[in-house]
Order: C-alpha cells, then structure tokens, then sequence
C-alpha cells in the first residue's frame, strides 16, 4: 500500500491539474479516451513488432513414429450407394496388427468385413456361403478393429450395404501397430 500511494497521489494531482485547467467535464472525457488511445496505440506496436504467420505456410506435420510407419487406407468418409458392396485396399502385411475405428457420419447402421482378395471376389459374385472373412460385422453405426493379418496377400476393407434402403458415409481411422 505504501508502495502505491506516491503513485496514486501524482495521478490525482494530474486529474486536479486538467481539471483546473479544462474544467471537470473535458477532464472525465480526457481520463476515459486517454487509456484506450493508449491501448490503441500500444497494440499497434506490439502488432509491428511480432510477424503475422503466412496465409500460405503449410502446417507441419507430425513425424511418423515406428508404430505408424504409413496409412492403412484413406480416412474417407467413403460413400456406398444402397446394395452396393464397396472394397478398400489395405497397406498391410503378414503379421502386422491393424488398430482403429469405422462409423458412419449420419449415424446409420451398415456392414463391414476385412477379407483377403479371393474372399472379397467370392462376396462380390454373390457367393455368400462361400464367403469368409477374417473380420467382420453387421447393422451397428460405429465400430472398434484391432485385427492382425493373418497370411500373406492382398486385404481389403469391405463396406457392404446389402438390404440397406439408402447409401452411406462411412469415415475409416486404421493405424498399422507394429513392423513387419
């Protein structure tokens, strides 16, 4: 408080000298427009001094770890038409783990399956009794996966609308979990 006072003091004294001189009110208008030119102008050389980033900078990136070493397939969000079966090419290997989510962006259920290139043919031909997919399931809006590859091959993620009245959007989030 002690601190203070002087200078509390010297800003009344200030007051009472435009006061005497203007008169009170051009002193209360001086005391209110005078701090917010202040600011004003302060702003302003803050604003010179500190560089505004570039429109055109290309935001950095994270660098990939060794657990994502690349992208299991594009994000999406994937559009299948009613009845339409829709295959994914997976970036995967014998033996790598594939982690991640799938859910439609509307909230609407449909079906989905990772199977090898020969499985993903028979589905596409018809042939559902001889289908048979590593992974896989049926009518929920969002799922989890955490599946490991299990041979050698071509994968694919499947995204079935079968018996389904109208399309969907489906986002797909996979990471690759381990090197092999």
């Amino acid at each position: 408080m002690a601190q203070t006072l002087p200078s509390l003091l010297s800003l009344i004294g200030i007051f009472l000298g435009i006061v005497n001189h203007v008169g009170y009110g051009y002193a209360i208008l001086i005391a209110a427009i005078g701090p917010l030119v202040l600011w004003i102008i302060a702003g302003q050389i803050v604003k010179i001094a500190l560089p505004e980033p570039s429109v055109n900078a290309t935001p950095r990136t994270p660098t990939p770890t060794a657990s994502t070493l690349h992208q299991v397939c594009g994000v999406g969000p994937y559009s299948v038409e009613a009845g339409e079966v829709r295959s994914i090419p997976l970036n995967v290997k014998q033996g790598q783990r594939v982690r991640g989510h799938l859910e439609e962006v509307d909230g609407q259920p449909f079906d989905w399956y990772i199977a090898d290139e020969k499985n993903m043919i028979l589905l596409k031909k018809g042939e559902y009794q001889k289908f048979k997919p590593v992974e896989g399931d049926h009518d929920d809006r969002a799922y989890r996966i955490n599946r490991k590859i299990p041979w050698q091959g071509r994968w694919y993620l499947i995204l079935d609308m079968y018996r389904k009245q109208y399309g969907r959007k489906v986002r797909v989030d996979f990471e690759p979990v381990g090197n092999v």
